[in-house]
């Protein structure tokens, strides 16, 4: 079997079909649930045809312009003179990810292989599963959202069963990238009650919902509580706890795939 990786070695092999690697990548990552592109680049084709076949299970998608599958998510692009032979795979499972080899029908059969990683995102409140916060100081709670390349639509937080992404009088909700691969909300309320004690719980619209438990009290601040604090150290604590939970969660939260 030929592969991509042989050099054309001949004139008469520069006119035979071979793959165009240039700008094909062969490394591809897509989120959970969105639309991803395996393209295959071949050159001289001819009257050959192109396949692609799923490694995992040696099944045979497509066949030239036919999808040769009950799956529907899995669809054969291929726009009119051009060299490109595309797998269009819709609403990507985690079941997806492995290899996909691009195979022509010459003789012997040429092969170009390209791997799908496939991210799940991962939601996590910073800091300890209970709060304690001091009457009258602020709430101060980050949502990170990792394996996420494409930021969630929305957060929704919740205080006990009650959505509170509109309630404006004490407090705001952000949303923003944090990393290439990561996407950042922060619940504030200012002025904290008694009544603000309870489960607060952010959900993003592409990854399961994480929770924390707040008790707001009256009287000296324990070791535990949140304290009130400046902007700059503010900033400070939350840069390094970010970067923690960064340090931690690519041990503990990557998904791997397998071929």
């Amino acid at each position: 079997m030929t592969t991509s990786g042989e050099p054309l070695t001949t004139v008469n092999e520069a006119y035979r079909p071979h793959f165009y690697e240039k700008g094909t990548p062969k490394n591809v990552t897509a989120q959970l649930g969105q639309t991803v592109y395996l393209h295959c680049v071949v050159k001289n084709l001819g009257d050959r045809t192109v396949s692609w076949i799923r490694r995992r299970d040696f099944h045979v998608l497509t066949v030239g312009k036919t999808t040769y599958t009950a799956e529907g998510r899995f669809e054969a692009v291929h726009l009119a003179h051009t060299d490109d032979w595309i797998l269009k795979i819709t609403l990507v499972e985690l079941a997806d990810c492995g290899d996909y080899e691009c195979q022509v029908n010459t003789h012997p059969l040429m092969s170009y292989f390209v791997n799908l990683t496939v991210l799940v995102p991962q939601a996590a409140i910073l800091g300890e599963r209970d709060l304690l916060v001091s009457s009258g100081s602020y709430i101060n709670l980050t949502c990170i959202i990792r394996q996420s390349p494409s930021p969630p639509m929305f957060v929704f937080w919740y205080h006990n069963d009650r959505m509170i992404n509109y309630d404006s009088s004490r407090g705001e909700i952000t949303l923003q990238k944090a990393s290439e691969d990561a996407a950042m909300s922060i619940l504030y309320i200012k002025n904290a009650k008694a009544l603000d004690s309870g489960n607060y719980t952010c959900g993003p619209s592409n990854a399961d919902a994480t929770s924390v438990m707040v008790h707001v009290v009256n009287g000296e601040k324990p070791a535990a509580m949140q304290h009130d604090a400046d902007t700059t150290s503010a900033t400070t604590g939350f840069n390094s706890g970010f970067s923690f939970f960064f340090s931690i969660s690519a041990t503990l939260l990557t998904v791997f795939c397998s071929s």
